[in-house]
């Protein structure tokens, strides 16, 4: 499962890290958009790959596919999934929504499975799921924020000014989980005043993103600690 994990993390490094709030909005309105937006998957899943590219990846009766033909044909099928998701909402009134965000990213990694090689006693490496993790964290986090409060409070402000605010205020929040001695005590500390930050003083978070947001620190500080210990 090598290639499979590395594939994994070019998606969401491509998909959410890269895509910038500009380009994610050039891509509903604009094929320019849209290309710039699809040419950064194959450019990471490349980067990503590039020991094991001219191997076998999908071998079967009728087919016999190298890495460089499976990285094409992901990239065709991700481009072809993207625009469906743009015409539906724009041609069919498909809501933009939380449930629709989610099946778009099940697809993706449906495609991915699909073509990457099965590699028998080979798991993943032991730095692609912290730096993975490190990705849901920070932006995958912040979209998926983003598209709950669309959807229960109809408006949401979380991928606006305050984005990197939140996103470091995360980061320091997981970090703490990763330190020696009372690090469960200063996790949950922070975690605290994060949520006093919004009840007592601010107000700038909603109840969604104080709770997903401070659960996804909890989730993927635990479960980086695991990983590297």
């Amino acid at each position: 499962m090598i290639i499979f994990w590395r594939l994994i993390l070019a998606h969401f490094i491509a998909d959410f890290t890269l895509q910038t709030n500009k380009i994610a909005d050039w891509k509903r309105h604009s094929r320019a958009g849209m290309s710039i937006h699809i040419v950064t998957h194959p450019v990471v899943m490349v980067a990503l790959t590039w020991p094991y590219l001219s191997g076998p990846w999908v071998e079967t009766r009728w087919l016999h596919l190298d890495g460089w033909v499976c990285v094409g044909l992901m990239t065709f099928f991700h481009w072809l999934e993207d625009e469906w998701r743009v015409w539906s909402i724009h041609k069919l009134g498909s809501p933009d929504s939380t449930g629709f965000f989610l099946w778009d990213q099940v697809v993706h990694v449906a495609v991915i499975l699909a073509f990457s090689p099965v590699l028998p006693a080979a798991p993943a490496e032991p730095w692609v799921l912290p730096v993975l993790c490190l990705v849901l964290l920070t932006h995958f986090t912040s979209v998926l924020i983003h598209f709950l409060e669309n959807d229960f409070l109809g408006n949401s402000q979380v991928l606006d000014e305050g984005k990197y605010r939140y996103i470091g205020e995360r980061l320091v929040g997981a970090g703490l989980f990763l330190l020696p001695g009372a690090w469960f005590l200063l996790a949950f500390l922070w975690v605290g005043w994060l949520v006093y930050l919004h009840y007592g003083r601010e107000h700038r978070r909603t109840w969604i993103h104080v709770l997903v947001g401070n659960a996804s620190v909890v989730l993927f500080g635990l479960l980086v600690r695991g990983l590297l210990s």
